[in-house]
């Protein structure tokens, strides 16, 4: 038989157990919902980070080009077969991230990559191999400015 002396605990000891569920319950999901977002910056961050790697690969083959081109020089066989090699790769990846799409980068940072894809194509349309290459580098750089400004922003690293 309950007195009404143990009534006061009763309840006491009931809110008690409400209150721990519904703290339990709301901890649960802030730390799934923290979790989350974590996984989306991590993913973002790999995002950017292999489009910035990808676009110093394509800068590298074409500014080692243009400097070889500047002095006369052939660029010996090894390094232009390992040069092509990082820049094909490079290329395969940008085009990867460049599919993938605001899926995971923001709508500006795909704006800026399929303004460097339409440069680029373009770059291959004059006549000498100087002037692409030229070019190939102006729209590399601009790609990277603008790629390192929207990797901060939409990362909120700024």
């Amino acid at each position: 038989m309950i007195t009404s002396d143990l009534l006061p605990s009763i309840g006491t000891f009931i809110t008690g157990i409400v209150v721990a569920i519904v703290s339990a319950r709301v901890t649960v999901q802030l730390a799934l919902k923290r979790f989350h977002s974590e996984k989306w910056w991590e993913l973002k961050v790999d995002a950017y980070g292999a489009i910035i790697e990808a676009l110093h690969h394509v800068r590298n083959h074409a500014d080692t080009n243009l400097a070889f081109l500047a002095r006369g020089k052939e660029l010996p066989e090894n390094g232009d077969a390992l040069l092509t090699q990082k820049l094909e790769d490079a290329m395969a990846e940008l085009r990867k991230q460049y599919d993938i799409g605001n899926f995971v980068i923001s709508t500006e940072a795909v704006s800026a990559m399929d303004t460097l894809m339409k440069e680029l194509n373009a770059s291959t349309k004059n006549v000498t191999w100087g002037e692409h290459l030229e070019l190939k580098l102006g729209a590399v750089d601009k790609c990277l400015v603008s790629m390192r400004k929207l990797a901060r922003t939409d990362l909120q690293l700024q």
